[in-house]
C-alpha cells in the first residue's frame, strides 16, 4: 500500500489509508523507520521518494506552519534573482511575534513575521506537477528580504545590500515591476524600505 501514498500525507489521511490494518499507527511508524516516509512534525509526513522536489518542499513549508508563504532568499532563488543555492526554506508569517524554526530530515524551515498589512499583497500560487503552494512574487520577496535588514538610510547602502550582500542579478532586478516594488515598500513602516523607494526613484530618474 505504500505505493498508493500521497506525497505529503498528514496523520488523518494516513489513519484512513491504513484503516484496514489492526494497528494503523504501527504501520505508519514502520514506514517511517524504513525511510519510506519522513516525519516533518507531529502529524505531517513527506514521501521520501519525492522529498527533494522543490515544489513539494514549498507545499510542505506552507503546511508546516501557517498561515505562511515562501519568501525571502528562498523565493529570490526560486525566481532566479540570486545565483547561489539556498540551503534553508524561508517563509513569511504575520502576527506570530516570534521566529519559528523546524529542523526536519529534508532540511530546515524558517519563519519570520512581516507586518500584517503587507502580508497578503504580492502572493502567487505556484503549481508544478500538481503541487500547489503560496510563494511571494519576485517584487514581494525583495521587499520582504529588505525588511529583515533594519536601518539602511543611504542610497549607496541599498545598492550595496542588493547587489553585494544579497548578490541579486542586476539585469533580473531591473526587469522587475518598479511600480509594484514601490507600492509594496510603503507597507512595512521600515527605514530600509523607505530608502529603497528613494533608490527606485533615483534609478528611474537616471
Amino acid at each position: 500500500m505504500q505505493n498508493d501514498l500521497v506525497d505529503l500525507p498528514d496523520a488523518l489521511w494516513l489513519q484512513g489509508h491504513f484503516a484496514g490494518y489492526a494497528n494503523p499507527k504501527a504501520a505508519i511508524a514502520r514506514l517511517t523507520r524504513q525511510g519510506v516516509l519522513h516525519r516533518l512534525k507531529r502529524g505531517l509526513y513527506i514521501k521520501a521518494q519525492h522529498a527533494n522536489d522543490p515544489d513539494l518542499i514549498g507545499k510542505a513549508a506552507n503546511r508546516l506552519y501557517g498561515p505562511s508563504y515562501v519568501s525571502f532568499v528562498y523565493a529570490l532563488r526560486r525566481h532566479g534573482l540570486i545565483p547561489e543555492h539556498v540551503t534553508h526554506v524561508t517563509s513569511a508569517t504575520f502576527g506570530k511575534r516570534r521566529k519559528k524554526r523546524y529542523d526536519t530530515p529534508i532540511g530546515s524551515f524558517f519563519y519570520q513575521d512581516i507586518p500584517a498589512i503587507a502580508y497578503p499583497r504580492g502572493l502567487l500560487f505556484a503549481e508544478q506537477r500538481g503541487e500547489r503552494y503560496l510563494v511571494a512574487s519576485p517584487e514581494k520577496a525583495v521587499c520582504d528580504e529588505l525588511y529583515r535588514v533594519p536601518g539602511v538610510r543611504s542610497i549607496q547602502g541599498i545598492q550595496d545590500l542588493l547587489f553585494d550582500d544579497l548578490r541579486l542579478d542586476r539585469d533580473q532586478f531591473m526587469r522587475l515591476d518598479r511600480h509594484a516594488l514601490i507600492s509594496f515598500s510603503e507597507l512595512y513602516s521600515s527605514t530600509t524600505l523607505d530608502t529603497f523607494a528613494k533608490f527606485l526613484d533615483k534609478n528611474h530618474d537616471d
